[in-house]
């Protein structure tokens, strides 16, 4: 996402939402040793946790994150990554510089208690929100201010660009062998419980990832 998708260079600010997150805290880790200017919204407990990973965090709980972005970098920012989805990405648009572009991934606020909503509301929701996104896509090339929406998919890079899915996985590896980035982990669940570590995030407000570890494995020993 940061080099392929928003195709960024040191120097550049980048905000990031849920920054207090799994691929949010991931993003920061990376982000600062790509030489970025970074800003995260999170809850106020998260703050801390993008504090130490070098970002400047944005309690999005009682700011405007828009109003507060302009506040802090008068133009805006180069880009954003938004895993929220729907008209939310709009704000996101609105938080960016002039040429700036919105990496759009994840959709959780397509979720209900971190599910998709069934049955065939559910069908119509899905329709809604797959339209809307489509409409801001469409946005980005048509009103002014050459603000861009990209949608980013790990299953779409690994399907049609195997090769550079292999390439970016072998990257991720070698950082974390060289202990340059170190994933935060907020829950370790039992595979048989899944379905509510998909409810946790869902939920928000998870300060780094939710590990589910093989059935008969203990939660604490860390297998994954």
């Amino acid at each position: 996402m940061l080099h392929r998708s928003a195709r960024v260079r040191a120097g550049q600010r980048v905000l990031i939402h849920g920054a207090a997150g799994g691929v949010g805290s991931a993003l920061l880790q990376l982000g600062r040793l790509a030489g970025l200017e970074l800003y995260g919204t999170c809850s106020l407990q998260g703050g801390s946790v993008v504090s130490d990973l070098g970002g400047i965090p944005i309690d999005y709980q009682h700011l405007d994150f828009v109003k507060e972005i302009h506040r802090l970098t008068s133009e805006g920012v180069d880009v954003v990554f938004d895993s929220i989805g729907g008209t939310h990405i709009w704000r996101s648009r609105k938080a960016l510089r002039p040429g700036g572009r919105v990496v759009a991934y994840g959709l959780t606020g397509s979720l209900c208690g971190g599910r998709l909503a069934s049955g065939r509301s559910g069908h119509r929701h899905r329709f809604r929100a797959i339209a809307i996104f489509g409409l801001y896509i469409a946005g980005g090339w048509l009103l002014p201010g050459r603000k861009r929406v990209v949608p980013y998919s790990i299953q779409w890079l690994k399907r049609l660009r195997p090769a550079l899915f292999r390439q970016d996985l072998i990257a991720l590896f070698d950082l974390l062998q060289q202990r340059k980035i170190k994933p935060l982990i907020a829950q370790r669940l039992p595979l048989a419980e899944a379905r509510q570590a998909h409810e946790l995030l869902g939920i928000g407000g998870i300060t780094g990832k939710i590990v589910l570890v093989r059935n008969g494995s203990s939660p604490r020993s860390g297998a994954a």
